[in-house]
């Protein structure tokens, strides 16, 4: 994980942040062992913004992404999503206050008062050449971003493997 093709984008990019004065850590979603979300929403309908199930990786990290300003998505591209990823981003419905508008089109939520995050960045990476392949992983970010009202921006790197081997 520290040093594959989507460290080698992303350390670079949260080392800019750190020089910048920000605070930062980095959790890898695979050590978290987040446990899949089972779908019944009671972090919406029975006690809003607590989820029942006592995963540690996602009981540490709840108060932490409240206190965040930004989110930032380390992401390689596996058709489409590590599991792991995909886990983490389910996980993150405690986080999203249950009252949905009608906007742009679509239903969309926020996120409850008390959570910080103003902007979801996604890094992503790919092994293929064309930035295209990354499409589905940036239209889960965005869609994520537009379901909780906040800003999106990617930082993305298709033909990643060349960075390590010296080429473009």
């Amino acid at each position: 994980m520290e040093k594959g093709e989507t460290a080698r984008v992303l350390s670079p990019f949260l080392d800019g942040m750190r020089d910048a004065g920000a605070s930062v850590e980095l959790f890898y979603a695979k050590r978290l062992d987040v446990a899949p979300c089972t779908g019944e929403f009671y972090c919406w309908d029975e006690n809003p913004g607590f989820c029942y199930q006592k995963d540690v990786g996602m009981q540490m990290l709840y108060p932490k992404l409240r206190g965040a300003d930004l989110l930032v998505l380390g992401a390689p591209v596996y058709i489409p999503l590590p599991g792991e990823m995909q886990n983490f981003l389910n996980r993150l419905c405690p986080l999203i206050n249950p009252v949905r508008v009608w906007r742009d089109g679509r239903t969309r939520a926020r996120f409850h008062d008390d959570v910080n995050i103003r902007k979801i960045v996604l890094v992503g990476v790919c092994g293929w050449w064309e930035l295209g392949n990354l499409g589905t992983v940036v239209r889960i970010g965005e869609e994520l971003a537009k379901d909780v009202s906040v800003e999106f921006v990617s930082v993305l790197r298709p033909h990643a493997y060349r960075l390590a081997r010296g080429g473009e």
